[in-house]
């Protein structure tokens, strides 16, 4: 299933993540990662499939909290951790080892 990051700014505050979750209720979401950097700035970072991708970025603009959403594709044929090799690094490292 190919799917997209999406990179969320915010400025924190009471209830934040929990809009922000519940903005995100109706997609399929594969990862959501929160943190905060300081008492005025936050980066959410979601995953969810590409068919949902730009649904999902209008309803995260329009959260009161959200600076900026920016999609993020990971680039095919790239897998997503660096440990896990894709098909074509295996096929090159099987013919060269």
């Amino acid at each position: 299933m190919e799917h997209t990051r999406l990179t969320v700014t915010l400025q924190p505050g009471h209830g934040t993540l929990a809009r922000l979750a519940a903005t995100l209720n109706n997609h399929h979401v594969l990862d959501l990662a929160y943190t905060t950097a300081s008492s005025d700035s936050a980066t959410a970072v979601v995953h969810v499939p590409q068919r949902d991708a730009l649904r999902a970025q209008h309803k995260l603009r329009r959260l009161i909290d959200v600076i900026d959403v920016t999609l993020n594709p990971p680039p095919p044929g790239i897998a997503d951790a660096a440990d896990v090799p894709t098909a074509c690094q295996q096929a090159v490292g099987a013919a060269h080892p």
